[in-house]
């Protein structure tokens, strides 16, 4: 495997997604049942859909089009995701 920049990059995102979603996964067993709950799995799913679209370079061979159109769909699920967990946080 050659490390090239670019993959150095993807590596050191992957590692921040992870931070991320131990330190949510976490909090979400803290705080069970209620809106915070609900907004910490929101987060969760969110953080995952982000993970999705940063690797969706692994799909070169559908062609550049194709992948630009999952990884902005993906794009936008996890902004819908982000933004359902605000209406529900601010709801309460």
């Amino acid at each position: 495997m050659i490390l090239t920049p670019q993959m150095t990059v993807y590596l050191f995102m992957l590692v921040i997604y992870i931070i991320i979603l131990y330190i949510f996964d976490r909090a979400r067993r803290k705080f069970e049942g209620g809106n915070i709950a609900m907004v910490t799995k929101m987060i969760i799913l969110n953080t995952l859909l982000l993970l999705a679209s940063d690797f969706t370079y692994l799909l070169d061979f559908l062609g550049p089009d194709m992948g630009y159109v999952v990884r902005m769909i993906l794009r936008l699920a996890a902004m819908c995701a982000i933004t359902i967990a605000g209406l529900r946080l601010i709801a309460v």
